[in-house]
């Protein structure tokens, strides 16, 4: 993390004062803070793992911090996220019980105060009702199996160790993960019990970027641009009217409109990120949240 001083000041307490038997050990990678974060840490125990800002990438970063670790089950916590309550880790690791479960990941609540439209859409995609995802031999793929967010989750070390982040992407590379989680034969759970408060906010600009980095990055690892993965447009149209509907039901149309404006961004800058190799690089570096930084 870097300059989370604010976020680890609310956040720390409840992580450390978490209502779970099992061994711990805490790996805290630092990406250059200058806002007292580390001096924080360190004043509660945790010494960082410091890397430069340049150095920093959502796949070799978590790689890095994976390789630190000593025990069987990885727990991945963005510096932002702040746990609900006390069981929030014991949640997070318990399905491991089951020798089944490869993956988890857990519940983000949208912070108070988020954008309606942003928060709404936080919602659907992290439901209050527990699910279970497994690959049935002979049954179609679709994007939204692979569904996975490694700010709130956790993996099992071997399997980590098996199927590393993904180093060449700009994001998603907790989607790659669990897509090679349940392609190896075991089940991915969702435990929105193990909730955290957790979200970004992001400009329509900033919608349509996330939207092009995430189809450049999906495609890169074959799950866009794949005749065996299908229902890609279906999948994107249910999240979008749910979304569209919640508003129009309680009469807030500037909220629905806005909601119809976001979609067909998200849905213009997969078309562009899905295209790549088609695309000039200039055009890459303009329309990309991350491309100049990582592949110029």
């Amino acid at each position: 993390m870097k300059n989370e001083r604010r976020h680890m000041e609310e956040n720390w307490p409840l992580i450390a004062a978490q209502s779970y038997a099992g061994p711990v050990e805490y790996i805290y990678v630092d990406s250059g803070s200058t806002d007292g974060t580390i001096e924080f840490m360190q004043k509660h125990g945790v010494e960082p793992h410091r890397i430069q800002p340049a150095e920093f990438h959502h796949g070799r970063t978590r790689n890095l911090a994976a390789s630190l670790a000593h025990n069987d089950i990885l727990v991945l916590l963005s510096g932002d996220a702040r746990p609900r309550d006390e069981h929030w880790l014991a949640n997070l690791v318990q399905p491991f019980a089951d020798p089944a479960v490869g993956a988890v990941y857990g519940r983000q609540i949208p912070p108070e105060g988020m954008n309606p439209v942003r928060a709404q859409a936080l919602r659907s995609e992290y439901p209050e009702t527990r699910q279970e995802r497994a690959v049935t031999k002979g049954a179609p793929l679709n994007p939204g199996l692979f569904r996975f967010s490694n700010a709130n989750a956790a993996v099992r070390r071997a399997l980590w160790e098996r199927f590393p982040w993904d180093e060449t992407l700009l994001l998603a590379e907790d989607q790659g993960q669990c897509r090679d989680v349940l392609l190896d034969g075991y089940r991915v759970l969702y435990n929105p019990e193990a909730a955290v408060i957790h979200g970004h906010e992001r400009t329509l600009w900033g919608e349509f970027q996330f939207a092009v980095d995430n189809g450049l990055s999906l495609s890169r690892m074959g799950i866009l641009n794949n005749p065996e993965v299908g229902g890609e447009f279906r999948y994107g149209l249910k999240r979008v009217r749910e979304d569209f509907t919640y508003f129009l039901k309680r009469g807030q149309l500037h909220h629905a409109a806005r909601c119809f404006v976001v979609a067909v961004l998200k849905w213009l800058g997969v078309q562009f990120g899905k295209r790549e190799q088609r695309l000039p690089r200039w055009m890459l570096r303009r329309i990309s949240g991350g491309y100049e930084k990582l592949y110029k």
